[in-house]
């Protein structure tokens, strides 16, 4: 009986190494800086400029007070509340 002719198999290369485990994405926060802080903070004491209570105006100055910690501790509820407070008293004068 004839021999079967046998193909050497060609080594190829190595498969590709699967790809480095990327580290988890940090969501983006507004970076608001103190400067912009004390910016609402001047806006909304101004004797000529009666500022509307925005939700941004109370952000920005919530964000400001979590910003002077440090970003640590606190509790955003509360710094919203307090930038709401201190917002709606300058409004009021």
């Amino acid at each position: 009986m004839p021999k079967k002719q046998v193909t050497p198999i060609k080594e190829t290369a190595a498969a590709p190494a699967s790809p480095a485990k990327s580290q988890p994405v940090k969501p983006k926060t507004p970076r608001i800086t103190a400067a912009k802080h004390s910016k609402a903070v001047a806006i909304a004491e101004s004797p000529v400029l009666q500022p509307e209570l925005t939700h941004e105006a109370i952000a920005t100055v919530a964000y400001g007070y979590w910003e002077s910690r440090g970003y640590q501790g606190g509790d955003a509820l509360d710094d919203w509340f307090r930038a709401e407070a201190e917002l709606k008293r300058v409004t009021i004068h």
